[in-house]
């Protein structure tokens, strides 16, 4: 099969199979038959979605000792709202990033997005 494009309409062709990772043929092929593309998660985004991961286990272990602090009696030195917020918000920004696509992180990382549960008493 064969087709004419114009060399404006090549380039966008081209760049636009390149960003899926795919050839112009399979792109040509997945639109005519109506298949998805692809997704394609950068490898900053997998290495920002690992550290907000480490970030949000930090926020995780400040939880802990102020649920700690609580059971004791004590009134925590943090506010502990704005910790739960912080948590929730860096777990909705790691899920976004990889477009909540987890098969492309390592099992490492997929453990980690487990031990994302912030929990405040």
């Amino acid at each position: 099969m064969q087709i004419r494009v114009s060399e404006v309409e090549f380039e966008m062709i081209h760049s636009r199979a390149s960003q899926a990772g795919l050839s112009c043929s399979e792109l040509f092929r997945r639109n005519a038959l109506l298949r998805p593309l692809p997704k394609r998660t950068t490898k900053i985004a997998i290495q920002t979605y690992v550290e907000l991961g480490k970030i949000g286990n930090n926020i995780n272990q400040l939880s802990k000792a102020a649920n700690t602090a609580i059971a004791l009696g004590q009134k925590p030195r943090i506010d502990v709202g704005k910790l739960e917020a912080l948590g929730e918000l860096l777990h909705q920004i790691r899920r976004e990033i990889t477009g909540c696509d987890l098969s492309q992180l390592g099992d490492e990382d997929e453990e980690d997005e487990n031990e994302d549960e912030f929990e405040m008493a």
